[in-house]
């Protein structure tokens, strides 16, 4: 159970940020009138993984430091 808690929101991110990296080179490569199908496809995978990292590395800077109490009153 514990693994589905982590898994099911890191998945959510990863697929946000392959939806909008695909869907932004997708239009860009119409725009520019490009054959690109496998562009989108490797840009919507690093964009969903480097969203991830984000928000992980967003996430334990804030946990240590509320847990070394930085935050003031």
């Amino acid at each position: 159970m514990f693994v589905f808690a982590l898994a099911a929101p890191a998945l959510l991110v990863v697929v946000l940020g392959y939806v909008i990296g695909y869907a932004v080179t997708a239009w860009i490569c119409d725009v520019l009138g490009a054959e690109g199908r496998r562009a989108p496809e490797v840009v919507g995978w690093t964009t969903g993984l480097a969203l991830l990292g984000v928000v992980t590395w967003v996430l334990l800077t804030r946990w240590r430091r509320r847990r070394k109490g930085g935050h003031q009153k």
